[in-house]
């Protein structure tokens, strides 16, 4: 449990998220499963168990280089799983990849408020220019690494050119920490308004990989 506080801790600020480009491919059913601490998770099918684990392995490292990079190098290495690579530059409204790997999952019927262990998610209006402003563009995107029964979800994204887990849980969604337990992490640094600032307050939906 400390592990996941202290990896989830801090305030972090999003540059522009706009590198290459992910398919959609399948996903069985998940069945929960209970850790020893009791906490009712799902860590997985035995489909993406090989997909989480190269997520574990690239936490803490800088592949990819930015948010849509490190979800193009997953991407790559299971065979256009999240998305068509030579079909996404026609989802492009913007410079960002972000936006147009949200366009693509839209476009197809594939976003959800409901998560899956291996989904993708996708945030909105994390971008320094915005400065305050909504516009509701998508800017930043992640991968869904565990779920949680009391409904935070722990993503794995790249911020700041490192990849590095944090949580979101939109049953709380203007809760920081509670306990010894983080509901929300940071997803932009901000100013006075700090909740705004949360992940569950920039939440745009999950990314749905095709059954």
């Amino acid at each position: 449990m400390k592990q996941l506080i202290i990896c989830a801790l801090g305030a972090f600020l999003l540059v522009g998220c706009s590198s290459k480009a992910p398919s959609a491919g399948s996903q069985q059913a998940y069945v929960l499963n209970d850790h020893e601490e009791g906490i009712t998770s799902v860590p997985g099918s035995e489909f993406n168990r090989p997909l989480i684990a190269s997520v574990d392995d690239y936490t803490g490292t800088r592949a990819g280089g930015d948010c849509s990079g490190f979800i193009t190098v997953l991407n790559d290495k299971y065979d256009d799983l999240f998305f068509n690579s030579k079909d996404l530059p026609k989802y492009f409204t913007n410079g960002r990849k972000s936006q147009a790997i949200y366009n693509y999952y839209s476009r197809k019927n594939l976003l959800s408020n409901t998560p899956r262990v291996g989904d993708l998610v996708f945030f909105q209006n994390t971008l320094r220019s915005n400065k305050g402003k909504v516009n509701n563009e998508i800017s930043h995107i992640g991968i869904v690494r565990e779920i949680y029964a009391d409904g935070r979800v722990k993503f794995v994204h790249n911020t700041r050119g490192r990849n590095q887990a944090d949580f979101v849980n939109l049953n709380k969604k203007n809760v920081h920490v509670a306990g010894q337990k983080m509901e929300n992490s940071y997803i932009v640094r901000c100013g006075k308004d700090r909740i705004s600032c949360l992940a569950s307050n920039r939440f745009a939906g999950y990314g749905r990989v095709n059954n």
